[in-house]
C-alpha cells in the first residue's frame, strides 16, 4: 500500500514539475556489478516518473514489476573479460604503465565492435532519444552516444577519468587532482617522484586518448556503417557529469555546476532480515565479528597460494569469528571462518557485533562500512582501490596492507590494532557522521538534474567556456610569453642605459680628473 502510494506521488510530482516523459537510453558497458549498481535506484526512480527507460547493462535487473523499463543484456562482456583476463592485466604492476595502456586500447576496441555486433542494440540505432546517460570511463560508447545526436550525461559510479573532467571544464590538475588509477601515498601532499610520476600520466594519458585511440575508435564506428560527429566532440558536448565523489574519500576539486556529486550512496538499500544461518552466526560472534570481502571482480584466480594462506592462517589465530566472501572454497579453513559465495553485505554491516571490515578497497564498499561506521583494512588490487585505500589510511579509520607481500603475522597484527585500539573506530564514527549529513539525498539530486537536462535539451548554459578554449589560451603560454619578452626587452634596455650611463660618467671622469700633456716652450 504504501510504496502504490508513494509512487502516485511521484507521479503527481513529475507532472507538476513540467518535465515530459522523455525516451531515456543507459550505456553502462562495464563488466563490473559495482558499476552497474549504482545506477539501479536511478533508473527504477526515472522509470516510475513515467519516462520510456531503456539499458545496456552488463548485469541485467530482469524486474519485470517495473514499468517503463527495459533492457538490453551485455553480459557477454563478463564472458570477454575473463577470456582476455581483464582484471588479472590491470593488477600487475603500475611500472609496466604502457603495457596495461595498450591492453586497454585493445580492450575498448574489442568492446566497441561488442557492442555494434549486438542485435539488439543494431535495433536500438534505429530508434530515436531525449537523453543517453552513458558510463563516463571506456570511451567505446561515445560514437553510439553521438549517433543519437541528442544531449547525454557522463556517469560514473567513483572519480571520472581526466578525459571526461577535461571535457566537462573542471580541473584536472595532476598535484592538486592526481588520476585515481596512480598508486600513490599521501593524495593530499605528493612527494617530488610522485609529482613528476602524476604529471607525465597526465600527458601521456591525454595523448593516449586523442591521438592514438579515438582515430582507431573511429574507424570502427565508420565500418559499422554508423555516421558520428568526431569523437573528441561528441566528449566535449557532454551536458553534465555525475560523480560519485565525496571529501571523505577522494581530494577537493574545484568543479562547475553542471558537475553533480551523487557520492553519499545512491546504491543503499533498506533494511532486510538476514538469512537464520548468518544471523545466528553474528548473534554467537560477542567477541566481534570480522567481515572479509574483496568485491565482485577478485576471484581465487587473482590469489596467490601466499595470500591464500596467508588469510587461512590468520584468520584461524585470531580469537573472532570472520564471514569470509568468496567464490571458491579455501582448504583447511578454522572452525571460526564461514565461508560463502555471496552474502548480504549491507545488512551484514548492521550488525552490532561487525567489529573490522577486510576489503579490496571498491569505492560502494567503503561507503557502506563508513555509512556503519566500521573501521577498515584495505588490500588493494587496481584502479581506484589504491587512491581509496591510502585516502582511508589518511582519514585515520584503517591499516593498508600490500597484497604482494601479505604474511599471516602482518594480518594479524593490523586485525588486533584496528579493533583493539579505539582510535580507529571513533574516527570511523566520525566519518559516518560526515557522510550522513547531506543536504539533498544523492538519488534526489541525480533525478532532478536528470530531467534538468531534458527540460532545457542540455545545459549548453552551464558548459565552461575553458571547453572550447586552447591549450596555449588556457594556460596563457601567450601572456606568459609576451610579459617574458617584455620583461627581456626592459632588462635589455636598462642594461644598455647602465652601460651608457657608466661610459658617461668614466668619460667625464677622465675629463675632469685625468693627467693633461705637459706644455712644451718654445726657444
Amino acid at each position: 500500500m504504501l510504496s502504490t502510494f508513494v509512487q502516485k506521488c511521484v507521479l503527481v510530482s513529475t507532472i507538476l514539475s513540467g518535465c515530459h516523459c522523455a525516451k531515456i537510453l543507459g550505456i553502462i558497458p562495464t563488466a563490473s556489478y559495482s558499476h552497474q549498481i549504482t545506477f539501479h535506484p536511478l533508473w527504477r526512480e526515472l522509470a516510475m516518473r513515467g519516462h520510456q527507460v531503456t539499458v545496456v547493462t552488463t548485469d541485467p535487473l530482469r524486474n519485470t514489476s517495473i514499468p517503463n523499463f527495459r533492457e538490453v543484456d551485455l553480459s557477454e562482456v563478463h564472458v570477454y573479460f575473463k577470456d582476455v583476463q581483464f582484471y588479472e592485466t590491470i593488477s600487475g604492476d603500475i611500472k609496466y604503465f604502457w603495457n596495461i595502456a595498450f591492453f586497454l586500447r585493445k580492450v575498448t576496441l574489442d568492446l566497441t565492435k561488442l557492442l555494434l555486433e549486438n542485435s539488439d542494440i543494431q535495433k536500438l540505432t534505429n530508434e530515436t532519444f531525449d537523453l543517453v546517460i552513458g558510463e563516463a570511463h571506456f570511451p567505446s560508447i561515445l560514437g553510439l552516444i553521438g549517433h543519437f545526436r541528442c544531449p547525454w550525461i557522463g556517469v560514473s559510479s567513483m572519480e571520472s577519468g581526466i578525459q571526461f573532467n577535461v571535457a566537462i571544464g573542471n580541473p584536472a590538475h595532476p598535484v592538486l587532482n592526481p588520476d585515481y588509477n596512480l598508486p600513490l601515498g599521501n593524495l593530499e601532499d605528493l612527494n617530488f617522484l610522485e609529482r613528476i610520476t602524476s604529471s607525465v600520466y597526465r600527458i601521456g594519458f591525454v595523448f593516449l586518448i586523442d591521438a592514438y585511440l579515438y582515430p582507431s575508435l573511429s574507424r570502427v564506428y565508420e565500418d559499422a556503417g554508423l555516421n558520428t560527429p568526431p569523437l573528441i566532440d561528441i566528449q566535449n558536448n557532454i551536458s553534465m557529469l555525475f560523480v560519485t565523489t565525496h571529501p571523505i574519500f577522494h581530494n577537493l576539486r574545484p568543479v562547475f555546476p553542471n558537475t553533480i556529486s551523487i557520492g553519499t550512496g545512491m546504491h543503499f538499500q533498506q533494511r532486510k532480515p538476514l538469512p537464520k544461518d548468518l544471523q545466528t552466526f553474528l548473534d554467537e560472534g560477542e567477541k566481534g565479528v570480522i567481515y572479509f570481502s574483496l568485491g565482485s571482480n577478485i576471484n581465487l584466480n587473482l590469489l596467490t597460494d601466499n595470500f591464500k594462506k596467508a588469510i587461512v592462517e590468520a584468520f584461524a589465530e585470531v580469537p573472532y569469528k570472520v564471514l569470509l566472501k568468496m567464490d571458491g572454497q579455501l582448504n583447511n579453513v578454522s572452525k571460526n571462518v564461514l565461508v560463502r559465495k555471496w552474502m548480504p553485505q549491507q545488512d551484514i554491516f548492521r550488525h552490532k557485533n561487525i567489529k573490522l571490515f577486510i576489503t579490496q578497497g571498491g569505492l560502494q564498499s567503503l561507503q557502506e562500512a563508513v555509512l556503519n561506521e566500521i573501521p577498515l583494512i584495505g588490500i588493494p588490487f587496481f584502479g581506484d582501490q589504491f587512491s581509496n585505500v591510502n585516502k582511508m589510511v589518511k582519514k585515520g579509520y584503517g591499516l593498508k596492507i600490500d597484497r604482494t607481500t601479505i604474511t599471516k603475522n602482518a594480518l594479524v597484527t593490523a586485525i588486533k590494532e584496528v579493533i583493539q585500539d579505539p582510535k580507529y573506530t571513533e574516527t570511523a564514527q566520525m566519518m559516518g557522521k560526515i557522510f550522513r549529513d547531506e543536504e539533498i539525498p544523492s538519488l534526489q539530486r541525480a533525478v532532478y538534474w536528470t530531467e534538468y537536462v531534458i527540460r532545457h535539451k542540455g545545459a549548453k548554459h552551464l558548459r565552461s567556456p575553458t571547453v572550447d578554449m586552447p591549450a596555449w589560451k588556457y594556460y596563457m603560454l601567450d601572456v606568459v610569453g609576451f610579459l617574458a619578452f617584455i620583461s627581456l626587452l626592459i632588462i635589455v634596455i636598462i642594461y644598455l642605459l647602465i652601460k651608457v650611463f657608466i661610459r658617461l660618467v668614466i668619460y667625464i671622469f677622465a675629463r675632469l680628473f685625468g693627467k693633461r700633456k705637459p706644455k712644451i716652450k718654445k726657444n
